[in-house]
C-alpha cells in the first residue's frame, strides 16, 4: 500500500502496487485452478484476501483500495467460471490486522478504523482461523463468489 493523495502517487507506484494486489493474485489463482482441477475431492477452493479499504473508501488509499476491489471482482468472475471444474471461489475482507503494513500506519489511523467496526477490537490471526477454516472446507460447499468480511465492518 501507498497512503497518499491519488494526484501525488506516481504511475509507478500505482502499478507496483497492483501488480503485487492484482496480478499476483490474478497469476496464483490460474495455477491453483491448474491444481486444483486435479484434486479428488469433491469440492475444491481458493480464498482471496481483501481490505476494508474498499468498501470504506479510504482517504489516501485509492491505488490500494482499487487493486484490491479487483481482487473482489476476480472472485466474483472466477467463482463463475471455476464453478464447472467443481472449484469454489470466495474472499475474506480484513479489517486492521497487526500486520507489517499496520505497524507503518500513522498514530491514531488503525484506531480510527477500529472505532468503524462493530467489534471495536483490532483483528488478531486468531480470529482468522474459523472464517478461513469454513471458507476452504466441505461445510462450505454451497458457497462461491462471496466476499465475507470480519468485524462488522459494513
Amino acid at each position: 500500500s501507498s497512503m497518499n493523495h491519488f494526484m501525488m502517487t506516481p504511475e509507478k507506484t500505482v502499478r507496483d502496487i497492483f501488480d503485487i494486489n492484482f496480478f499476483a493474485v490474478l497469476n496464483s489463482c490460474r495455477e491453483a485452478a491448474k491444481l486444483l482441477q486435479k484434486s479428488p475431492g469433491p469440492s475444491s477452493a481458493i480464498l482471496n484476501v481483501t481490505t476494508v479499504a474498499v468498501p470504506w473508501a479510504l482517504d489516501g488509499q485509492l491505488a490500494y483500495s482499487a487493486s484490491k476491489s479487483a481482487v473482489e471482482q476476480l472472485t466474483r468472475v472466477m467463482s463463475k467460471e471455476l464453478a464447472g471444474f467443481g472449484i469454489r471461489v470466495n474472499g475474506i475482507g480484513l479489517p486492521p490486522v497487526r500486520t507489517v503494513l499496520t505497524r507503518t500506519l500513522p498514530a491514531g489511523m488503525v484506531e480510527s478504523l477500529v472505532d468503524r467496526q462493530a467489534i471495536k477490537r483490532m483483528c488478531t490471526m486468531a480470529d482468522l482461523f474459523g472464517p478461513v477454516d469454513f471458507l476452504i472446507s466441505e461445510q462450505s460447499g454451497f458457497v462461491t463468489g462471496e466476499t465475507l468480511f470480519l468485524g462488522g465492518v459494513h
